[in-house]
């Protein structure tokens, strides 16, 4: 094997290796990219239910008060508005979805499972803490979460969850008095 053989298969190997080492940073690099572009999305996105919630119980709620009491308005709920308004927003973003989950809901199908569960024990745990990005492998593929918790900051939330006995006889006649009730203020009783 001659000098010029030899130092060619050192230059191979050196392209080689800068070539799979590049690959590897840029993939991760990409990555990395791709999970903040998306991360990013969905808090613009939060921010939009979050408006939409404080829109409804500022403007929403007051003027459907009096009709709250023939019948129950779901319009009247800020977390109804989040959704619906997400749920809209949902035909064109297919791949986002929004789910506000509690330990203690008292629309059934907002109880949070048991991942989303450890989420609003981990807020609770962690006062403090914004927001929890977590990556879970589901069914479909490998999932990206981002949660932010839900606490009670808003003395007209208690009017519903407070005590089941001053709770809307329209609201109670729904979903009865067992669940969604007992919340109390600076409560974390759930995650966005």
């Amino acid at each position: 094997m001659g000098l010029r053989l030899k130092f060619n298969l050192v230059l191979l190997l050196a392209f080689l290796i800068g070539l799979g080492l590049t690959a590897h940073l840029s993939n991760n690099l990409l990555k990395q990219n791709a999970r903040e572009e998306v991360l990013q999305s969905a808090g613009i996105m939060m921010e939009s239910a979050l408006s939409a919630r404080t829109y409804t119980a500022e403007q929403i709620k007051p003027l459907l008060t009096l009709q709250m009491k023939r019948a129950f308005r779901p319009e009247t709920i800020s977390a109804y508005a989040a959704k619906e308004t997400f749920k809209a927003l949902r035909v064109k973003f297919p791949e986002y979805s929004y789910k506000e989950s509690a330990l203690n809901p008292t629309n059934p199908n907002n109880r949070a499972t048991d991942w989303e569960a450890d989420i609003v024990r981990e807020f609770r745990d962690n006062p403090d803490r914004k927001e929890l990005v977590v990556e879970r492998d589901t069914p479909t593929g490998r999932m990206l979460n981002l949660a932010r918790p839900l606490r009670i900051n808003d003395e007209g939330c208690l009017t519903c969850h407070g005590k089941p006995e001053e709770a809307p006889k329209t609201m109670t006649d729904i979903y009865g008095v067992t669940n969604g009730f007992g919340w109390k203020m600076q409560e974390i009783i759930g995650a966005q």
